[in-house]
């Protein structure tokens, strides 16, 4: 799934090549992954038009035209090309504009299940969910009181919590378990029952991991903005691997659909909810 270091850096390459580019032609071949909220055919609306911006509202790409918007939601296997027209497009692309530039802007989806969206210029309140979504966790205004306030209210595991849109934007699974490593935190831990300084390290790792991993993915990713970079995690995607810190197997869980990495010895805790598939600890 991409997140906020992913998108980030994809955004960072989009603006760069796209940006005062036309689309010279516009196609959708699964075209049912499309949602259009314009009284034309999007490829009608999109050809001759020309972006003037780029952005990323929680796991959202913006592409901000004359007189449209086109919002992307990569979800969990959505991937952006940045090629050329003549490149093989990748196997089940859902979009494909080619650009002034001589270049083809391309999204695949290996799962189909992300989302685009055309809608007249900046309606986001057409896009599901859109507006429901909390702060971005980088913002500037988003301080540790901030912080508190979001979780104010809500039971759940605080990983849940960490990847749920409304509470704040742009987390998810695998950037949960490395904030959660950093803090030290279990996470299946419930939010009632963290204590002050477990939530300050809490939000003290998200400030530190995602800026950190925002620049590695950065530099790694260049201009290839179809590059999928995990491989510098210490524990997400990491099963049976040694814990970075302290050197004991890094324990997964499956659940609801997704796999949690973390270290039952740097982030010890008790699991008390059925349904969750957990190794033995293990040995010393």
């Amino acid at each position: 799934m991409p997140e906020i270091p992913d998108l980030d850096a994809i955004v960072a390459v989009l603006r760069r090549h796209v940006i005062g580019a036309t689309m010279t032609t516009a196609s959708f071949p699964i075209p049912w992954m499309l949602r259009v909220a314009t009284t034309e055919p999007a490829e009608r609306v999109l050809t001759g038009e020309s972006f003037e911006a780029v952005d990323r509202r929680g796991k959202h790409v913006l592409f901000s035209l004359r007189a449209t918007s086109l919002v992307i939601n990569p979800m969990l296997a959505g991937r952006f090309y940045y090629q050329a027209p003549n490149a093989p497009r990748p196997r089940l692309t859902a979009m494909d504009l080619t650009l002034s530039t001589g270049q083809a802007l391309r999204y695949a989806d290996e799962r189909r299940m992300g989302r685009l969206y055309l809608v007249p210029d900046r309606d986001y309140a057409k896009i599901p969910g859109f507006l429901q979504q909390g702060p971005e966790p980088l913002a500037d205004e988003f301080t540790f009181d901030r912080f508190l306030e979001r979780l104010k209210g809500r039971s759940g595991e605080i990983k849940g919590l960490l990847t749920n849109a409304t509470v704040m934007a742009g987390i998810g699974n695998a950037y949960a378990d490395e904030i959660l490593f950093e803090a030290g935190v279990y996470p299946f831990r419930k939010r009632r029952d963290l204590s002050a300084d477990e939530s300050r390290r809490v939000y003290d790792a998200i400030r530190t991991v995602l800026p950190r991993a925002s620049r590695i993915v950065a530099e790694r990713m260049g201009d290839q903005i179809d590059l999928k970079i995990r491989d510098f995690l210490a524990v997400h995607g990491k099963g049976e691997q040694p814990c970075p810190r302290c050197g004991h197997a890094i324990s997964t869980v499956t659940g609801s659909g997704r796999e949690t990495n973390f270290c039952r010895t740097c982030q010890p805790g008790v699991m008390l909810e059925a349904g969750r598939r957990i190794p033995p600890a293990p040995r010393a």
